[in-house]
């Protein structure tokens, strides 16, 4: 979010791996090289490690047994990580932009619609890979594969490419989520001390959330914001307490309570109303919002 709000030309900075100093940056990858390097760490010129299991590969120039090693260990055939120019395809498996064009015109234009050339199995999975994140970055139901509407557009522009169903949509975004989790578990890891922000909101249908988010200076002097979890809060159930969930939630990406510098809370009341029990069981030291306090104070 933080790299989409970017201008074009801080964006591409941000993606080249150069910060406004100058030093080099290794969390905004490169896009014109492999995706496969989100998953990876450099170990100088010759070894790389896996940032999901820590196993290190050799290196020999070629990103081939690196994608290998996360297909067959790690289930991700995420193929937003197979650049065409990294994939070596072949001229047989992709037909030349010359030959389409000059097939195309050729064709009829009744007849153009539904017999263009059917589209190579890299080009099918990135249609499939780039459908499921307009969902996910869009914020769209699952449902809008089955949208009449959405259907026309996809089969005019790709005859020959076959929407997903919600159910594998649904496996293929847990999927996702899973990958992403593990990442960012090991970047959390990295961190020598956290702030925890408690935030709750409100949805426009009237809903309740609990958002948890830790907030640390990483190993390259950049600022982090990782949103750990939201939680919607059931008004009419018994609630546990604020503590109870921080601790589950810090569990689950196998931080511990030493790791934690001190809660943020986004109101007095909560503050008040949390800060003794979190410092008395867990040792948390809680601060209020200090945009929160100011706008009080207004």
């Amino acid at each position: 979010n933080m790299a989409a709000n970017l201008g074009p030309a801080s964006r591409r900075k941000r993606e080249k791996g150069t910060s406004h100093d100058g030093t080099s940056t290794s969390l905004y990858v490169d896009r014109r090289k492999s995706k496969v390097w989100n998953y990876y760490t450099k170990l100088g010129d010759a070894y790389v490690e896996c940032n999901v299991c820590k196993k290190q590969l050799s290196f020999h120039n070629s990103t081939t047994t690196m994608r290998e090693h996360l297909v067959r260990k790690h289930s991700i055939r995420d193929t937003l990580l197979s650049q065409l120019k990294d994939d070596q395809t072949s001229e047989s498996d992709c037909a030349a932009p010359e030959s389409v064009a000059k097939r195309s015109r050729q064709m009829t234009p009744e007849n153009s619609l539904y017999h263009t050339a059917s589209c190579s199995e890299p080009r099918t999975d990135m249609i499939l890979e780039l459908v499921l994140e307009m969902l996910f970055r869009d914020l769209h139901p699952l449902s809008m594969v089955k949208d009449k509407g959405f259907g026309l557009l996809v089969g005019y522009l790709e005859p020959s490419f076959t929407l997903p169903s919600p159910v594998q949509l649904s496996s293929m975004l847990w999927h996702r989520y899973n990958v992403v989790k593990q990442h960012l578990e090991h970047y959390l890891q990295t961190a020598q001390a956290i702030v925890v922000c408690v935030e709750s909101w409100v949805s426009q249908l009237g809903q309740t959330y609990l958002t948890i988010m830790a907030n640390f200076i990483d190993g390259e002097w950049r600022r982090a914001r990782c949103v750990m979890e939201t939680q919607q809060v059931h008004e009419n159930k018994a609630e546990g307490n604020l503590g109870e969930k921080l601790y589950a939630v810090l569990s689950e990406f196998g931080l511990s309570n030493k790791s934690v510098f001190c809660v943020m809370h986004d109101s007095l009341q909560s503050t008040a109303a949390n800060s003794q029990q979190l410092k008395n069981v867990y040792g948390w030291t809680s601060l209020c919002c200090a945009a929160h306090t100011l706008h009080l104070c207004i």
